[in-house]
C-alpha cells in the first residue's frame, strides 16, 4: 500500500511547482519529531503535550505531506479528505527560514493535486489570512471547540 501511495504522490506532484531545493513527500513517522519542534516553535502545543494522540492523527490523515530540504523538514500539511467534495486542512506550517519562498503554496497545491475533485477548507488567523487570500482562498466564518474534559 505504501508503494501505491508513493506512486500516487509522485504522479500528483509532477504538476506542482516546487521551490528550488524543496521536495514534497508523504509523511513518515520519522518526521514526527521535526513536526513537534516546528509546532512548538509556532506556539502549537498539541504535538508536544499530546504526542500519542497527535501521532495517531497524522497516521489517520490524508493528505499528510512534508516539504523537505534534504533531510530537514521545511514545512508540513495535515489534511482530511473524503476524496470527492471536501479536503479540510487541519494544519499547515512552514519553517520561518522557508516562508515567502513558495513552500506553503506548494503544500496546498500538492493537497489539491492529490484530491483534485474537492474544495479545500481551512481555518486562518489574522496573520495567515492574507497569504490564503493571495492564493485564491475566500474568507469563510468558522468556529472551533477544543477538546472537552472527560
Amino acid at each position: 500500500m505504501s508503494e501505491e501511495r508513493d506512486h500516487r504522490v509522485a504522479a500528483a506532484l509532477a504538476g506542482v511547482a516546487m521551490p528550488a531545493g524543496i521536495a514534497i513527500r508523504a509523511f513518515e513517522e520519522g518526521d514526527f519529531p521535526a513536526i513537534q519542534d516546528l509546532s512548538s516553535a509556532e506556539g502549537w502545543p498539541t504535538p508536544a503535550t499530546r504526542p500519542g494522540e497527535a501521532l495517531a492523527a497524522w497516521r489517520r490523515s490524508w493528505p499528510a505531506l512534508v516539504a523537505v530540504e534534504g533531510e530537514a523538514v521545511a514545512g508540513f500539511v495535515r489534511a482530511l479528505s473524503d476524496g470527492e467534495v471536501t479536503t479540510y486542512v487541519a494544519e499547515i506550517l512552514v519553517a520561518p527560514a522557508w516562508r515567502g519562498r513558495g513552500v506553503g503554496r506548494a503544500l496546498l497545491d500538492a493537497c489539491h493535486a492529490l484530491t483534485p475533485h474537492t474544495r479545500i477548507d481551512l481555518l486562518a488567523t489574522a496573520t495567515s489570512g492574507p497569504f490564503y487570500a493571495a492564493h485564491g482562498f475566500r474568507p469563510m466564518p468558522g468556529y472551533r471547540r477544543s477538546v472537552r474534559p472527560i
